[in-house]
C-alpha cells in the first residue's frame, strides 16, 4: 500500500501555481499511490491573522468536496490541512473545529516572533540557543494539541547549515526524547517527511537514530509524506520513508479518516 499523506496544491502560497486539487489527484494516480492526503498550509501568527494559504475557506471546502473514500476501486483521497503554530492563537482551534477534515497535521514553522525558520539568519545566531527554543516550542505545540500528525520535527536542520556548521540533533537527544515522549503520550503520529531529499541532506527525515529511539520508547504511530509542493514531486521519497520505517521495526502507517486513526500495513 503506497501512501503519501502530506502534499500541497496551489492553495498553499509556497506551492506551484496554478495547481488544482484535481491536478494533484491525477498526478498521484499516475505515480501509483493508493492513499493520499491533501494538506495545504495554514499558518497562524501570534501577531494575528494567518498566512501561507491563498484562500483558507475555499481550500477547506474544496478539499472536503474532493475527498474519495476507500473501497471505490481507485485512489483514496483524504481531506486534510497542515496547521502551523496551532498553539499560537485560539483562532487555530476555532478553524479546525468548524471545518471537517480527515486529518490535521501540526507543524512548527515559525518561532514566537512569527518569522519562519527558513528565514532566520543562522550564520549570525546562537544556534544552540535557537535549538533549545525550538524544542521548547515543539513541546508547547504538542501540549496544546488539536492535531493528528506531528510534522517534520527536523524542520530546522534543512536550513541551518552554514560554513563549517553541520546541524544535527545528536547533541540534543534529551530534548528529542521529550518531544517523542509527548508525541506518544498524546497519540500523535510521528511524520517521516521526504522534503530533505531536495536539500543538502539528500535524505528523508527524521534522522534514522530518532526513528529508532521513537520505536524503542514505545512509539507506534507514524505518518509518511512527500511534502510535495509541485505536480512532479508527488510520491517523492515515500519509498525511502517506508524503508526507514521497516528498518526501525514499524510494520504499519497510521491513516486518519474523519480524525480517527487506522493502521495500514506498510507492505
Amino acid at each position: 500500500m503506497r501512501v503519501d499523506l502530506h502534499m500541497h496544491t496551489g492553495y498553499s502560497a509556497d506551492a506551484q501555481y496554478p495547481q488544482s486539487i484535481d491536478d494533484k489527484i491525477h498526478a498521484c494516480e499516475q505515480a501509483g499511490l493508493d492513499i493520499i492526503g491533501i494538506t495545504d498550509h495554514l499558518d497562524f501568527l501570534r501577531s494575528g491573522g494567518t498566512r501561507d494559504n491563498r484562500d483558507p475557506e475555499a481550500c477547506a471546502r474544496e478539499v472536503w468536496e474532493k475527498r474519495r473514500p476507500a473501497g471505490n476501486g481507485g485512489i483514496e483521497v483524504l481531506a486534510g490541512m497542515e496547521i502551523g503554530q496551532m498553539h499560537a492563537t485560539p483562532d487555530a482551534d476555532d478553524f479546525v473545529r468548524t471545518h471537517p477534515f480527515d486529518m490535521v497535521i501540526g507543524s512548527l514553522h515559525a518561532m514566537p516572533n512569527d518569522l519562519d525558520i527558513y528565514f532566520h539568519d543562522f550564520p549570525n545566531m546562537d544556534c544552540d540557543k535557537f535549538l533549545h527554543e525550538y524544542f521548547d516550542q515543539l513541546l508547547l505545540l504538542e501540549e496544546h494539541g488539536g492535531f493528528d500528525v506531528l510534522a517534520h520535527i527536523d524542520y530546522p536542520l534543512r536550513v541551518m547549515k552554514h560554513g563549517d556548521y553541520i546541524p544535527s540533533f545528536d547533541n540534543y537527544m534529551d530534548r528529542v526524547q521529550q518531544v517523542l515522549r509527548s508525541c506518544i503520550d498524546h497519540d500523535y503520529a510521528l511524520e517521516l517527511n521526504a522534503a530533505g531529499i531536495a536539500g543538502w541532506q539528500k535524505k528523508v527525515g527524521p534522522p534514522q537514530n530518532i526513528l529508532y529511539e521513537y520505536k524503542r520508547m514505545g512509539g507506534e504511530r507514524i505518518s509518511i509524506g512527500s511534502d510535495s509542493h509541485t505536480l512532479d514531486t508527488v510520491a517523492r521519497g515515500v519509498d525511502d520513508c517506508v524503508k526507514n520505517a521497516l528498518d526501525a521495526g514499524f510494520t504499519h502507517v497510521t491513516v486518519f479518516r474523519e480524525r480517527k486513526p487506522v493502521q495500514i500495513a506498510l507492505k
